[in-house]
């Protein structure tokens, strides 16, 4: 018997995702830690490589008292059947992650509890409420749960200020061997991820910041580093950076650049920025400390709806940040919204044809996801949609918008296409006859 068995409920196999961006379940590995280090016995079970009969027979054979689940909007449907199959294989069935942490009222009529916001300290206290007796479950802090036929949440979670107490997460119970696999057949380097800081003090109307909040808590560069030296012991190549704005500070930003130097780190590395957030300074560094590709959050290329998304920065002050990134040696990638609430034909065309010219290593789009708690939330709540998005790759619309979804795919493929023509010497000749005809077609469009 284990006495909590943390599940990421997503199959890789059963999706159509091929995403740069898969990496192993970082807060169920902090979780691991955590309570290893208050004397529980733990395991994850990972569904990415392998399948749901599997992932089943794994926990039952495990035989949990605690059994919990991470869960973000892609991957709702699932936590909630799999819930639902594995309800009677344990003494408690909980979930935390972003999604419960937003609207634990959508989990509790499946889970006993939903997590709230950061889960290290919380999860351990039920441990002990549960399996030593050492307390009440229900009067833990930072949890959700039902009761006298409603929802009752407990007093919030103080957030942890000091992140270099945080014990690094359990990389041993990690399907290492899988996602090396992955990434060595698909892009020839094998990558994992961390994160170096909580918190997000920015307003991006799309975003949801449900477990970290707004304000920044960060690690020191000496944490971050031992991290990383443990990370490059574990035979990875390449690191993913998966803050939200791993540039937030400038002198601690080039003090792990630094760092990575003196130690002789031989890991490459990646991360995302603010358009507004690099420096000629800190770009050398980072390139200097191996940094493979630096990534932006554009997301359109009309200003208009750029004030809509709350985003703070210009379509201008991106692409100068992207032309400031190529002459400092660094690789970029940017990302994409279309069909944001107020977009129109010019909008949308504009964000397409200008996206698709600029010098990127990666160019990503997607349709806007209204999760709880956002300000996209609350302009589209009144045209939500029956239904999940089930896939990371489906571009599904949850809300009914001004365009189709059709529509917006047929500008992703245009945006796309466009940029490969761009890319491909002889072809690109034929870039602004395709754009002017695809132009049209979209703007026909429904």
């Amino acid at each position: 018997m284990i006495d909590v068995v943390l599940v990421y409920p997503y199959f890789f196999n059963e999706s159509k995702d091929r995403s740069i961006f898969k990496y192993p379940p970082l807060g169920l590995g902090y979780l691991a830690s955590a309570l290893r280090n208050e004397g529980f016995s733990v395991a994850i079970v990972d569904g990415s490589y392998s399948t749901r009969r599997d992932v089943v027979a794994r926990i039952r054979d495990l035989k949990p008292t605690i059994l919990g689940f991470y869960c973000m909007m892609t991957m709702e449907q699932t936590a909630l059947s799999l819930g639902r199959e594995l309800r009677e294989d344990c003494d408690l069935l909980i979930t935390g992650g972003p999604y419960p942490s937003a609207d634990p009222a959508k989990f509790l009529g499946v889970f006993d509890m939903a997590v709230i916001g950061e889960g290290e300290r919380t999860i351990t206290e039920l441990a002990k409420a549960v399996i030593r007796g050492e307390g009440d479950p229900v009067k833990v802090d930072g949890v959700a749960y039902r009761a006298d036929g409603g929802i009752k949440k407990t007093k919030p979670r103080r957030r942890i200020d000091n992140l270099d107490e945080v014990a690094f997460p359990a990389r041993d119970l990690f399907d290492d061997a899988g996602y090396k696999k992955y990434w060595k057949r698909e892009y020839g380097y094998t990558v994992t991820s961390m994160i170096t800081t909580r918190g997000c003090p920015y307003t991006c109307g799309f975003c949801s910041k449900p477990v970290f909040g707004s304000a920044v808590k960060k690690r020191s560069a000496e944490n971050v580093l031992d991290e990383l030296e443990e990370i490059a012991g574990r035979g990875y190549d390449r690191v993913w950076m998966g803050d939200d704005c791993f540039t937030i500070d400038d002198q601690r930003t080039i003090a792990i650049c630094r760092g990575m130097i003196e130690r002789g780190l031989n890991l490459s590395w990646e991360c995302l920025s603010r358009v507004d957030g690099v420096s000629g300074e800190v770009l050398d560094a980072m390139r200097d400390a191996g940094c493979a590709r630096l990534f932006f959050g554009l997301e359109s290329g009309d200003d208009g709806i750029l004030r809509t998304m709350k985003k703070q920065a210009t379509f201008a002050e991106g692409k100068a940040a992207i032309d400031l990134a190529g002459r400092h040696g660094l690789k970029t990638g940017a990302f994409f919204i279309l069909g944001y609430p107020g977009e129109t034909n010019a909008s949308l065309t504009k964000t397409v044809n200008l996206s698709s010219r600029l010098p990127l290593d990666y160019l990503s789009y997607t349709v806007p996801y209204p999760l709880p708690g956002t300000d996209l939330y609350d302009k589209v709540k009144d045209k939500l949609r029956a239904g999940a998005w089930t896939s990371p790759r489906s571009h599904s619309l949850l809300y009914k918008g001004d365009f189709s979804i059709v529509k917006l795919k047929f500008a992703m493929g245009k945006g796309l296409s466009q940029r490969g023509l761009l890319r491909s010497g002889g072809w690109a000749r034929l870039e602004p006859p395709v754009r002017r005809l695809s132009d049209g077609l979209l703007r026909l469009m429904r």
